[in-house]
C-alpha cells in the first residue's frame, strides 16, 4: 500500500479537491450506491487511520471491503438498522483509505 499522505497535518479537505455543499458534506458513488459524508468526518477518519499501524489498518480495510461488498449485494436499505450503521462506517473507512492514497476523485459525484 502506497500512501502519499503520511502526515496528519497534510490532511485538508480543500487540498483533497473535494467540493463541499453548504452543509459541509459531499457525496460518493460506489457501484449503484450513493453515500453522503461530511468533510469533517472524512478528515477525522483519515487522521485516525494514520495513527494505526499499517498491519492493523490493512486488516480493518479488508474487513470493511468484505462488509461493503456484502451490503451492496444485499442492498443497504434491506439491512437492519445496526447493519446500516456498520455499512456506513465501513464506507467511510474505505473512502478515507482511498483519499489517503490519492485515489478518491473517481468516486465523487458531480
Amino acid at each position: 500500500m502506497n500512501y502519499p499522505i503520511k502526515n496528519a497535518d497534510d490532511i485538508d479537505i480543500e487540498t483533497l479537491g473535494i467540493p463541499l455543499d453548504a452543509e459541509g458534506a459531499f457525496a460518493i458513488k460506489v457501484k449503484d450506491h450513493v453515500q453522503r459524508l461530511t468533510g469533517e468526518e472524512l478528515v477525522a477518519e483519515m487522521r485516525d487511520q494514520l495513527d494505526v499501524r499499517s498491519s492493523v489498518r490493512g486488516a480493518l480495510l479488508r474487513k470493511a471491503n468484505k462488509d461493503i461488498l456484502a451490503g451492496l449485494k444485499k442492498g443497504r436499505l434491506r439491512l437492519g438498522e445496526e447493519a446500516q450503521e456498520a455499512f456506513d462506517l465501513n464506507i467511510l473507512i474505505w473512502f478515507a483509505d482511498k483519499a489517503l492514497k490519492g485515489e478518491h476523485q473517481s468516486y465523487l459525484t458531480k
